[in-house]
């Protein structure tokens, strides 16, 4: 549309165009840390003037939307970003008997306690618009114990840890197998005489951020691994 003088309305400020449709070039590669991929683009309202130098000509990544009518990103991408940010430890385990356990003699699972815990983190995501924060706290919840004869053990906690400083009495366990069956010495390819055990932890992640958002995140799992041989309680009569 043209105004009384013949001459375009002037463009609502500020506005931007890519740098190539603008200078018939593509403007160079992106500065050191802008988001990828993307686009240089220019001001048209700076340009020409003592702030184009400045503002005129910026980076955005793709999905960023130039100009200052921009809104900020979703706080459930950071949410997201700070989910991939979150670093939980291995389990410890903590069986017992150790090393070697027995047929038909209750077998201990139990993690560590410093690797049962919540863990939190930040992160922020940034566009054109400006910048959002938001906080992924995961929570441990269950362990999946599969204690290599074939059996599976699912404990809500991450179990009791015997400790020989307390009488054998008043200590109860709130996670065993019990084995059926010895880790018989290698007899076959692969087979080393003990049963492999398997615990895997499942976190449940939630994230908090402005203006009290928040929700869930996908679950997170870790695992860790040790062998157990298993030996036959010999009977000797008398």
């Amino acid at each position: 549309m043209l105004i009384g003088n013949g001459q375009a309305p002037p463009p609502n400020c500020p506005h931007y165009v890519t740098y190539q449709s603008f200078y018939g070039t593509g403007g160079g590669p992106p500065p050191p840390g802008a988001a990828q991929p993307g686009n240089w683009y220019v001001n048209t309202c700076a340009v020409g003037t003592q702030q184009g130098m400045a503002t005129g000509i910026q980076w955005f990544g793709v999905g960023q939307v130039p100009g200052a009518t921009a809104t900020p990103p979703s706080p459930g991408v950071a949410a997201a970003k700070a989910e991939s940010r979150l670093r939980l430890p291995s389990p410890a385990l903590a069986l017992d008997p150790a090393g070697t356990g027995y047929v038909n003699f209750p077998e201990w699972l139990a993690l560590a306690p410093a690797s049962w815990g919540p863990v939190t983190t930040a992160a922020t995501a940034c566009n054109a618009g400006g910048c959002v924060t938001a906080q992924a706290t995961a929570r441990p919840v269950t362990v999946r114990w599969s204690t290599g004869d074939g059996a599976v053990v699912v404990c809500s906690g991450p179990g009791t840890a015997y400790d020989p400083a307390l009488p054998a009495a008043v200590q109860h366990p709130t996670c065993i197998h019990v084995y059926t069956q010895p880790s018989l010495p290698g007899t076959r390819a692969g087979w080393s005489g003990r049963y492999t055990v398997t615990a895997t932890v499942t976190w449940v992640v939630t994230w908090a951020g402005p203006g009290g958002t928040g929700g869930a995140l996908p679950d997170l799992v870790t695992r860790a691994t040790t062998s157990l041989r298993v030996a036959q309680i010999e009977s000797v009569d008398v």
